[in-house]
């Protein structure tokens, strides 16, 4: 059953099906006129392939080539063309061969009409302008309408997996800034041979687990981040010890999802542009709430004076990079207000919960 649905999805056999629903319409809904199944499977099988000229050369001749050159009076001559051809045709097999070998079926069309010539019939400005278009034209109206929803379809696929190529991107971004900081930390204290070695190890090891196997997922339950960024923030408190002042508050005990490596980025900002410049005792506080439907996150770190006009003319990679990630993920669900002065930063985000 799945091979038949996966055959059905290739664009021949969709509309191979498409007609076929098309003259089953018609051969079950018009039984009425006709004396034997005969008639009724003959007589529309002419007109679902006339059908078919119409529309495949509207959709794939007329249509493409009016959308290169933009003439429309090419595009006119084409379609009256057509119509006319299809008439030749429609006359030619209905008086040399439908009239003639099933009479009973269209008695009443030769009594009234039966004395027009050949020509007469063709050049019926009627026939040619209401009768053709209003029928013929019907299946094309189908297949336009199922054309643009296939169309929309892709479309949306491909922004889909161009967002999903594009949080990638940004995450393999993030993760080497990360790690660099990380190393540069544990690199610092192996040099001083300090004691604390085995355990940033450890938490360098959770934080690796995490980043390589656990948030490659759209969103992912916001304890895990509560976890990376507790030890984060463990690794750079042993790194910095007295020179930073750091205060965690996290007031969240529900199962909220969130997107991975989001909230991590402000705090490593925090320790880029405003700890690790800092000659005096910096200060970091950090807070995690919610409320019935968003996630609050705030971040406020102290910065030298001397970094004041660095920091207003040049935007971090890890903002960048975290305002195009609530883009993609958060759209017109999340709210960034970041304010600075001569000796603050502070960070400001309101997500919706997942």
């Amino acid at each position: 059953m799945k091979r038949f649905f996966k055959t059905l999805d290739k664009p021949v056999y969709k509309h191979i099906l498409f007609w076929v629903i098309v003259f089953l319409f018609y051969t079950t809904s018009a039984r009425e006129r006709f004396d034997t199944t005969e008639e009724i499977v003959v007589t529309y099988a002419f007109h679902v392939l006339f059908q078919i000229m119409i529309a495949y050369s509207i959709l794939y001749r007329i249509v493409p080539d009016y959308q290169k050159n933009k003439n429309v009076i090419q595009l006119i001559l084409s379609v009256v063309f057509l119509f006319f051809f299809i008439n030749l045709c429609y006359v030619t097999v209905r008086m040399f061969f439908l009239e003639i070998a099933y009479p009973h079926c269209y008695s009443a069309f030769l009594e009234k009409s039966g004395h027009l010539t050949f020509w007469q019939r063709m050049f019926d400005i009627k026939t040619i302008f209401l009768h053709l278009p209003l029928f013929y034209l019907q299946p094309l109206f189908f297949l336009v309408a199922l054309r643009f929803y296939e169309n929309q379809y892709k479309l949306s696929k491909i922004r889909e997996q161009k967002k999903i190529v594009e949080l990638k991107m940004l995450k393999h971004q993030l993760n080497p800034h990360f790690l660099f900081n990380t190393l540069n930390n544990l690199y610092t204290l192996s040099i001083e041979k300090s004691d604390k070695v085995p355990g940033i190890i450890e938490k360098l090891s959770d934080i690796l687990d995490y980043i390589l196997y656990g948030s490659d997922k759209k969103f992912v339950p916001i304890q895990k981040e509560i976890e990376l960024i507790e030890n984060y923030l463990a690794l750079e408190q042993i790194r910095y010890e007295d020179r930073v002042l750091i205060s965690f508050k996290n007031s969240i005990n529900e199962s909220s999802k969130i997107a991975p490596l989001l909230l991590l980025t402000f705090v490593e900002n925090a320790f880029k542009h405003g700890v690790s410049q800092e000659l005096e005792i910096a200060t970091l506080k950090i807070s995690l709430s919610s409320d019935k439907d968003t996630i609050l996150f705030h971040v406020f770190n102290t910065k030298p004076v001397s970094n004041t006009e660095v920091s207003a003319k040049k935007k971090s990679i890890g903002l960048t990079n975290v305002e195009q990630q609530l883009a993609l993920l958060y759209p017109n669900t999340h709210e960034l207000t970041i304010e600075q002065n001569s000796t603050s930063f502070s960070v400001n985000l309101k997500l919706k919960k997942q």
